[in-house]
């Protein structure tokens, strides 16, 4: 059977599962002193003497412990509810941690409709983040609907929805619409809203 021999990182790191080290290589010093005898000796046996080299700690670096070593850090969401069927709605409440209790009533009931309730959704205030994007949010939330109130799709980098018209982006359902303030208090935009929401 013929011996296997590769240096190629990936198969290295494939066939081997314990730490490399790199061998800095050594020179090996000839014996310069010539012991002379009544027998002389060849040479060569004097003038091969080489010195073990001492095993340094040094790991080989691969392109995948690189990508290891530098964290790339997640942005982390403080969001009220249980996100239990991955539905997160986005608002931008300036003054609550998450949203009014007004405006939280409204939704709940908008919620009930739908047969959903608070440990089913995750309601995500933008107030606190900057440069929120839709990946960022995605990942985080593996949600599978948006509902925004207030916010502008394309401030999350969502392109191609309408306002009170249901869209995907990037295989999420979205729909976005006025502020809950807005919505409570006009009948007219309540309907609007409401007969894109039963389909959504």
């Amino acid at each position: 059977m013929d011996s296997l021999n590769t240096a190629h990182p990936l198969a290295l790191s494939i066939l081997l599962n314990e730490d490399l080290y790199v061998i800095e290589p050594v020179e090996t010093t000839p014996n310069t002193e010539v012991i002379t005898a009544q027998k002389e000796e060849p040479k060569a046996a004097v003038e091969n003497k080489t010195v073990i080299p001492v095993l340094q700690n040094t790991p080989i670096e691969t392109q995948e412990s690189a990508k290891a070593q530098t964290p790339v850090s997640k942005p982390v969401f403080n969001y009220l509810g249980d996100n239990n069927k991955y539905l997160l709605i986005i608002v931008n409440d300036t003054t609550h941690q998450f949203i009014n209790d007004k405006d939280l009533a409204f939704l709940l009931k908008i919620l009930a409709a739908k047969k959903l309730d608070l440990h089913d959704i995750a309601i995500l205030n933008t107030k606190s983040y900057t440069d929120l994007t839709f990946k960022d949010l995605k990942d985080y939330f593996a949600c599978n609907k948006i509902l925004t109130f207030g916010i502008d799709p394309k401030s999350l980098q969502i392109q191609g929805i309408t306002a009170n018209k249901a869209g995907e982006f990037d295989s999420v359902k979205i729909l976005g619409t006025w502020a809950l303030s807005l919505l409570d208090t006009d009948v007219k935009k309540k309907t609007v809203y409401w007969n894109e929401l039963k389909n959504f």
